[in-house]
């Protein structure tokens, strides 16, 4: 393998991991003698990593720009690795609140749930905003930020701006808000292994809906 070669493997998984980290944000730019300078290597392996990850869509050369961030493109297969990962976090957050006898101030969280049935009932495309907005606030009293900053992330990536999923989720926006209202209700009552319940009620049946659409 060449220098060359290596240096733009290098640059390709440096670029890639910026990117699914989300450290690199959607629409964000990179200039190609920028992203030379910090790793120290020539432009020619940054162009060549570029061009592989346009590919992969998860970029889009734009001529003497630079480089865009495109949103990441979830499938079926990447929806269920999340969904399932976001379950086993909000389970085991749940069970920390359980165990802690912690009071979850829940006015906010009511407040939000309202605006997205007034967004569904009008078709508004801000719901799945409001929605990730409804997260933060059922999260605010998970101490790790890291955790709560992986599940919130894991969560945007569920609410995709465009494409087949998107036209699924927007199908399931009533399904969700009964669940949220439920959780709500059961969180109230800390009544926290019937919340978790309906957590998992709630993911399968989004899981169900995009396998069943891929089939």
């Amino acid at each position: 393998m060449t220098k060359v070669k290596k240096r733009e493997i290098e640059a390709y998984h440096f670029i890639k991991q910026k990117i699914e980290s989300k450290e690199w944000l959607p629409q964000k730019h990179i200039r190609e003698q920028d992203l030379a300078n910090m790793l120290e290597m020539s432009r020619t392996p940054i162009r060549n990593a570029f061009t592989r990850l346009e590919k992969e869509n998860y970029i889009v050369i734009e001529p003497y720009k630079g480089v865009r961030i495109l949103p990441l493109v979830i499938d079926p297969k990447a929806f269920r690795e999340r969904i399932e990962f976001i379950e086993l976090m909000v389970i085991h957050y749940l069970m920390k609140l359980e165990k802690s006898e912690k009071q979850m101030e829940l006015k906010e969280a009511k407040n939000i749930l309202q605006s997205m049935q007034k967004a569904n009932l009008n078709n508004e495309d801000d719901f799945e905003e409001k929605e990730w907005n409804l997260w933060e606030e059922l999260l605010v009293l998970e101490n790790n930020r890291y955790s709560r900053s992986l599940i919130l992330n894991s969560m945007k990536d569920l609410l995709p701006d465009s494409g087949k999923i998107l036209s699924i989720l927007y199908k399931s926006r009533q399904t969700k808000i009964n669940h949220y209202e439920q959780l709500i209700q059961y969180l109230q009552e800390h009544n926290y292994p019937y919340a978790r319940r309906e957590i998992r009620i709630l993911l399968n049946q989004l899981l169900l809906n995009i396998v069943q659409a891929a089939d």
